[in-house]
């Protein structure tokens, strides 16, 4: 009598279980999770104070900001950095630039390129350097975990110098090879490189630049990052003005 009371609750529990149970068949895998919307956009503050002391004395600050937004096929980004430096009786830095700059999807490789940049640079005699113009760009890697870009624009650019000097206007060829490696989830290598000529007077008037950093994360949104930047002018405003210039800076930044 008891093994016969006992049948009937067995399978009641197990019909319980049987309909609780998840709807997928037995084996399926669980369903994975649900992963967080990226965002369409990113924005990074950073600064840095470098004191030398000893045979000269001098304080050099640097600050930067940057946001890009990404929507679609249409990507903006604007960022401004300064460099501020003085010695014990003169200034010995003293630059800025504001770089605007937007690209419009053509297909999955190739971007309309546009670009609106203000610069300036009191030791080197530039009061404003204003450039205008509009390009194509190409992913050539476009990867989680790499991306690289080549970009090549036709830019107008107005050159209001001192005053003991004329200002300028020149049409340029501007060729932008950037890259961004993520090498881990903590560390982020940015490389750069440009070439701009004057259209009427390649040998002689071209400019290049050289952009390097490598950003390690401390603690979330904290990084330190180390920047190498290298400023090459074939034709100065004058032969007072070095032609090179070179500049090694150190950061505390904040990515968001």
């Amino acid at each position: 009598m008891r093994r016969s009371r006992l049948c009937p609750l067995l399978i009641l529990l197990c019909a319980v279980s049987l309909f609780s149970a998840s709807p997928h068949a037995p084996g399926d895998a669980d369903p994975p999770p649900e992963e967080e919307p990226k965002r369409p956009w990113e924005l990074t503050i950073n600064g840095g104070l470098t004191i030398n002391s000893g045979n000269t004395r001098s304080r050099v600050f640097n600050g930067e900001t940057g946001f890009a937004l990404h929507l679609g096929n249409f990507e903006f980004d604007t960022s401004f950095d300064t460099l501020y430096g003085r010695g014990e009786s003169e200034v010995v830095q003293n630059k800025g630039k504001w770089a605007n700059s937007f690209g419009r999807g053509i297909n999955r490789r190739l971007n309309i390129f546009g670009q609106v940049v203000l610069e300036y640079d009191a030791i080197a005699g530039i009061s404003l350097r204003t450039t205008t113009g509009l390009g194509i760009q190409a992913d050539i890697h476009d990867r989680e975990n790499l991306k690289s870009r080549l970009t090549v624009s036709l830019n107008g650019e107005f050159l209001n110098l001192r005053e003991e000097y004329a200002s300028q206007q020149t049409l340029r060829l501007q060729v932008l090879l950037s890259s961004e490696a993520r090498l881990s989830p903590t560390a982020i290598f940015k490389a750069r490189l440009m070439y701009t000529p004057d259209l009427a007077d390649l040998r002689r008037d071209y400019r290049l630049e050289a952009d390097a950093s490598l950003s390690l994360l401390m603690k979330k949104p904290l990084w330190v990052t180390l920047k190498f930047k290298d400023r090459f002018n074939n034709h100065p405003v004058s032969a007072e003005v070095k032609k090179n210039d070179l500049t090694l800076i150190t950061a505390i930044e904040i990515r968001f």
